[in-house]
């Protein structure tokens, strides 16, 4: 079973979240979170993203921690933040998805796990749609005609001509 680290920083997080809610939404025609998402510096990112982060700080659900590195120079120790990591504080109250929901979230959370180098082989569609998108703005899903996601299909194999299925 596929899990996401507890320890998780701003992209991949976002990145984790968007990428289970668009692959949810080309199988079943409806996202899983019904929060759009936009496209920030590095990300997809949930519109609101930093109101809901500070309000699961005040409830101490999550913690922010500091990545600090430590570099010596000229005989002194310098000590540089590289980032920041969220970390969960409590066990992910799965009850709150349906059956269908949970499978994709853990397909995602197997196929990544975090690791945001392999976005584009498992999720080369919904990684397009988000970087051809404007920065800072909200990125539209295509609509296909009767549900799913567009794909190729085989109309002759010998002249090997492709229909595209919208």
């Amino acid at each position: 079973m596929g899990r996401l680290s507890k320890k998780l920083n701003r992209i991949s997080l976002c990145k984790s979240l968007y990428y289970a809610d668009g692959h949810f939404y080309e199988k079943y025609e409806r996202p899983i979170f019904e929060i759009p998402f936009m496209h920030v510096e590095g990300s997809p990112q949930p519109m609101h993203f930093n109101e809901y982060l500070h309000m699961m700080i005040l409830d101490k659900e999550l913690s922010v921690v500091p990545q600090i590195e430590t570099n010596i120079s000229n005989g002194q120790p310098i000590n540089t933040v590289k980032g920041i990591t969220f970390e969960t504080k409590l066990e992910a109250n799965m009850s709150v998805f349906t059956n269908e929901e949970k499978k994709v979230l853990k397909s995602v959370a197997a196929l990544l796990g975090g690791n945001m180098a392999l976005e584009t082989r498992h999720y080369s569609d919904l990684y397009q749609l988000y970087a051809q998108t404007d920065l800072y703005s909200e990125i539209v899903r295509p609509k296909y005609k009767g549900g799913g996601k567009a794909h190729l299909s085989f109309k002759a194999w010998a002249s090997k001509v492709f229909k595209l299925n919208l």
